[in-house]
């Protein structure tokens, strides 16, 4: 029996597309485990003579373990957060009708045609009189006021799928309305607080523009800073910063692994009411 041209021309597709999202990660691997520049005439796609020298350089000569509890920290400060404040607006847009309220969600989904460099100088002189310049918890704030936005308006598709009778069902029944979202709401939400979390989680983990302006000593810095030390003024040690981006990108892709249909679920979920 003859396969369809379609199929082929669809399989022949995937192949393709697949190839092309994973050979950044595996080229950056390559380059990782080889001593070999990728800048030369004719790059193999096999690491020749492949060792772990790299990682035991960077381990050694960079605070590698301090910029990944300081990302770690980071990352996950902005989800705690960003997640209470982001659920008690959505809530609000969603359960109370009223023109201050849609005047504030328009002011809120405004908020995401303003790029951070725009606000870099701002923010900088803010923190710098309260106390929060080269500080991880005023890099936590800085992340939190950028995914906000859009964490607000994904959670607030999912508060307006839920039917308001299920608030009045839970008021008669005698709950307060504390707990009413806390028993109630919340529960049929939890896949967007997932979806939000690992969204909010990822920004925070991946930031470097904040993370380099707000934040000054070495001690502080995260990640995607320390991935920048590795440039030298003529030079650039491609196995040692590739090494580090290796290290750099295994908890994102690790999280994504885990929790990719919850993440799915919950940003489609979101999306639609009903």
């Amino acid at each position: 029996m003859r396969r369809p041209k379609g199929s082929i021309a669809v399989l022949v597709v995937a192949v393709i597309v697949v190839f092309a999202l994973n050979f950044p990660v595996y080229w950056m691997f390559v380059q990782s485990i080889t001593a070999e520049s990728m800048f030369t005439e004719r790059p193999s796609l096999l690491p020749k003579d492949p060792s772990l020298n790299a990682f035991k350089r960077i381990c050694e000569a960079k605070p590698i373990g301090q910029w990944f509890v300081n990302t770690l920290i980071v990352a996950v400060g902005t989800v705690a957060l960003s997640m209470p404040l982001a659920a008690g607006a959505a809530f609000s847009l969603s359960r109370y009708k009223t023109t201050l309220n849609s005047v504030t969600g328009l002011a809120i989904l405004g908020t995401q045609m303003l790029s951070a460099s725009l606000l870099a100088i701002p923010i900088y002189v803010l923190f710098r009189r309260t106390g929060l310049h080269d500080k991880l918890g005023g890099l936590i704030v800085a992340n939190t006021a950028f995914t906000l936005p859009m964490s607000i308006w994904v959670l607030k598709g999912f508060f307006d799928a839920i039917p308001k009778e299920l608030d009045e069902a839970a008021m008669i029944d005698g709950c307060t309305v504390g707990q009413m979202i806390w028993q109630v709401i919340m529960p049929l939400v939890l896949p967007g607080m997932v979806a939000v979390s690992i969204f909010a989680f990822i920004l925070a983990w991946d930031e470097f523009f904040f993370a380099r302006t707000l934040v000054s000593s070495q001690g502080n810095w995260v990640l995607s800073v320390g991935l920048s030390s590795f440039r030298e003024e003529f030079t650039i040690n491609w196995s040692d910063m590739m090494a580090a981006a290796v290290l750099f990108t295994i908890p994102p892709i690790v999280l994504f692994m885990f929790i990719q249909k919850h993440l799915v679920s919950g940003l489609t979920g979101g999306a639609v009411k009903g």
